[in-house]
């Protein structure tokens, strides 16, 4: 069971590509069909401007004057023709290169995309038991494979104490960059996803879930997908040399936790089940966070308007109110979020939890708002005060 870990992280496919092994360079043939004007119908035979585009160059004037009247020629034929176009597949050109990695690393890595990045990719005072714990393995493996990720160029850390260190991911602020820049984008996973790809024992079956969920996220960017069916051909390319089509089979034959798995002779299909299908989850946890801060603002002005006049409240304000400070105010104020601070606070939920968004919400109250503080960035000093929060959690451990 993962515990203490983001609800959600955001992972870089170039990573996890890297990290799953690059497939084997290839060629792909690509058939379409496109509509061309017919010039050998009776029509066209004896055209001035059909000859025209015989004689003269695709670019010159006349050439391109001949093309604009027999595309509005009333008399044109229309034929189909095939086409055909060779693609290439590298995926080390698009991706880099990093070693692959086996069970334990491979986890790991994923594993610390849950533990509270910031926005360059550090992670302060990660306690080792932990991560021992949720990848059921003993720490000195956890060390070894810390030091596999680091020699590889994955992770740099540093210890701190005997059990707790800091890390940096590499590479995590391309995670986000756009295409032109080099940015190959990222795949959301949860919590939830998480528990189930850390139980997959076989390694070659965390191998193919891994690589199906992030077609599956590709695929999701021009439509809403939720299967795929692969051939054996293609899901051997991304693997080792040993994974031979039976072994292929076998690995996920009882592996049905994420997917709902139907393998045929020559091909699998793999169709992804409503719970871990994240970016659904994390829509439906966005729009529940937005009503859940919609009433806690409604029952917290009812809360003020209630001490204000008889100095009660409803108890699961207490720590609003009950402000041990020098500083006691003679009114308590209200609040009120734009929309856009709510949008914030809701995704900040859901990386983090709504209880800790609302304890950070709190200090904010009584540090600002009681104080009369200008607040510029509610979302950007709600972030601050929860990884602040994290880490004295952390350190008092």
């Amino acid at each position: 069971m993962v515990i203490n870990v983001d609800n959600f992280a955001n992972i870089g496919k170039a990573i996890l590509i890297q990290a799953l092994g690059l497939q084997k360079n290839y060629q792909e043939i690509i058939e379409s069909t496109k509509e061309i004007i017919d010039y050998n119908n009776s029509a066209c035979t004896d055209c001035k401007w059909k000859h025209y585009l015989t004689v003269f160059d695709n670019n010159s004037d006349l050439c391109k004057q001949a093309k604009d009247i027999c595309n509005n020629c009333p008399h044109k034929q229309i034929t189909t023709v095939n086409t055909y176009k060779k693609i290439y597949h590298n995926e080390k050109n698009k991706y880099g290169y990093k070693p692959r990695l086996k069970n334990n690393a491979l986890k790991l890595l994923i594993l610390l995309n849950f533990n509270h990045p910031d926005r360059f990719g550090i992670i302060k005072n990660i306690d080792v038991r932990e991560l021992s714990n949720t990848l059921d393995c003993n720490i000195r493996t956890v060390f070894n494979n810390l030091n596999i990720l680091q020699a590889y160029n994955y992770i740099s850390y540093c210890k701190l104490d005997t059990y707790i260190i800091n890390l940096c991911l590499s590479d995590y602020d391309s995670y986000y960059l756009p295409a032109q820049k080099g940015g190959r984008g990222f795949i959301v996973m949860s919590k939830n996803l998480l528990d189930q790809l850390i139980s997959l024992d076989n390694l070659v079956s965390l191998r193919i879930h891994l690589r199906e969920l992030i077609e599956l996220d590709s695929l999701n960017a021009k439509g809403p997908f939720t299967a795929i069916s692969k051939n054996i051909k293609d899901i051997k390319r991304v693997l080792p040399d040993y994974c031979k089509p039976c072994i292929i089979k076998k690995s996920i034959k009882n592996s049905n936790n994420i997917f709902d798995i139907t393998i045929n002779d020559a091909s699998i299909r793999f169709e992804i089940k409503n719970e871990f299908n994240c970016k659904l989850q994390k829509e439906n946890c966005f729009n529940e966070y937005c009503k859940l801060f919609d009433n806690f603002i409604v029952e917290f002005n009812n809360a003020v308007s209630l001490i204000n006049t008889n100095n009660s409240y409803d108890l699961k304000f207490k720590s609003f109110f009950d402000v041990h400070t020098l500083y006691k105010p003679e009114e308590y104020s209200m609040i009120s979020f734009k929309d856009y601070e709510i949008e914030d606070m809701a995704q900040l939920s859901i990386q983090y939890s709504y209880d800790m968004v609302l304890e950070a919400y709190r200090t904010i109250y009584i540090t600002y708002i009681l104080e009369d503080k200008k607040i510029n960035n509610l979302g950007g000093l709600l972030r601050t005060i929860v990884l602040s929060q994290l880490n004295n959690s952390l350190m008092a451990a």
